[in-house]
């Protein structure tokens, strides 16, 4: 089981315990929204190819700079410093030696890299110095207490921002993407740390600085890992976050970058049917005006060879564009019909049938069942009936303007909180 898998399974036992009332369509919904990730080549071709399509168009997001810029300057920095001088006066006096000297070289190191930060990006060497200082920021913080520990705190907090944030740059540079899951996890980073970013820019003094801002940071830097580990504790508290801070729970704010994702890769590829089609009815006139040519009079041994060549290269190529197409319609479908899964999840009852959309509930746990058919089965589009493949068409069609607005607003670009 993958890591949103569990994610989705310690949210709904919560739910399903905190409420004798669950909706059977979104629970439908929310396990179909979860095998297509799961399964994602077998809905969008190969992740790879997605990935390198979409690539481009994802950002590193805003400068560090924007944040930090002046850092040394920044109200709740110039505080912090008198609490670094005591909190380094205080385990000297506690004849913790080796620790304040680890902690002030960190603090400097922290504080130097600040000032810099606009002019280059962390490299691997640096990341490394930079979670080296973390262990030792950390040792000290479990010597102090009060208003010193909050200075230390503060800038442990920092540095942990700064090695999130060389972390998704190293992965947004990366040829190659472990999995799908992984882009999902990746583009949820990158929302929390734009969203940190907003909030420490309003930091006035370090009782600024809380918990959320904290936690929004350790779960950046706990899910950009290769191998994540994310307790169902730590589930349930960003579950508990997202709903308060982006007004939705913790699987749309982490499917939402799926659909985005695969409606971008789908457009992309849409404009490669054009440019394909467009090439191969060129060949069809070149084609078709040789063989006219050939009726009358002796072709050039070049426009024999080009005419010997198209006669290779139209079938296949034909055929090729022909089986283009027809991922491009079971794309055009499956993403629709995702977008209708996560908002049954993002909406309450009432409000979806407030908007006169109550059909969803039964509908789309319909097509919720036969899209976890495909993906526990391997069921390819081509291998569906006609009634099955319009039952999924009818219900995602209902939902492509909705697809093309979510995808315009947050066009894989990081997300301005």
């Amino acid at each position: 089981m993958g890591l949103w898998s569990r994610i989705c399974s310690a949210v709904s036992y919560v739910r399903d315990v905190a409420s004798s009332v669950v909706s059977k369509a979104k629970e439908m919904a929310g396990k179909a929204i979860g095998f297509m990730a799961e399964k994602a080549e077998g809905f969008v071709g190969k992740v790879s190819q997605m990935w390198q399509r979409i690539k481009p168009h994802i950002g590193t997001g805003r400068k560090i700079l924007q944040m930090l810029g002046g850092f040394i300057t920044l109200p709740w920095v110039k505080s912090a410093l008198a609490g670094l001088d005591r909190a380094l006066a205080w385990l000297e006096k506690l004849d913790k030696q080796p620790l304040v000297k680890k902690l002030q070289k960190a603090l400097e190191w922290v504080i130097n890299w600040c000032k810099n930060a606009h002019q280059k990006q962390m490299e691997e060497q640096e990341l490394e110095e930079a979670r080296h200082h973390a262990q030792a920021m950390a040792e000290a913080e479990g010597e102090l207490s009060g208003e010193e520990k909050e200075a230390v705190s503060a800038f442990a907090l920092v540095n942990s921002y700064l090695i999130a944030k060389a972390e998704v740059d190293f992965a947004v540079k990366r040829d190659t993407l472990q999995d799908f899951e992984y882009f999902l996890r990746l583009r949820a980073v990158q929302k929390l740390l734009a969203f940190y970013e907003t909030r420490m820019q309003a930091v006035k003094s370090i009782s600024d600085v809380d918990a959320d801002m904290h936690f929004m940071v350790y779960a950046a830097n706990a899910l950009i890992q290769q191998e994540a580990e994310f307790s169902d504790a730590d589930t349930l508290r960003l579950d508990n976050l997202t709903q308060r801070l982006f007004g939705k729970p913790i699987i749309p704010f982490v499917f939402e970058e799926m659909i985005i994702a695969w409606e971008k890769s789908r457009q992309l590829l849409e404009e490669e049917w054009e440019k394909k089609n467009s090439a191969l009815s060129k060949d069809r006139l070149l084609h078709n005006r040789l063989v006219r040519a050939l009726k009358y009079e002796e072709l050039e041994p070049a426009e024999v060879g080009v005419l010997n060549d198209l006669k290779i290269t139209l079938p296949r190529d034909t055929a090729d564009l022909e089986q283009l197409g027809d991922d491009l319609l079971a794309r055009h479908s499956y993403v629709n019909a995702a977008e209708g899964f996560l908002q049954m999840l993002e909406k309450e009852e009432q409000q979806l049938i407030a908007e006169g959309k109550a059909y969803l509930l039964d509908q789309g746990a319909i097509v919720g069942a036969l899209l976890i058919d495909c993906s526990q089965n391997d069921r390819a589009w081509s291998s569906l009936s006609r009634q099955e493949q319009s039952l999924i068409t009818d219900f995602a069609n209902i939902f492509a303007a909705d697809c093309q607005k979510r995808t315009e607003a947050g066009l894989l670009v990081e997300v301005v909180a």
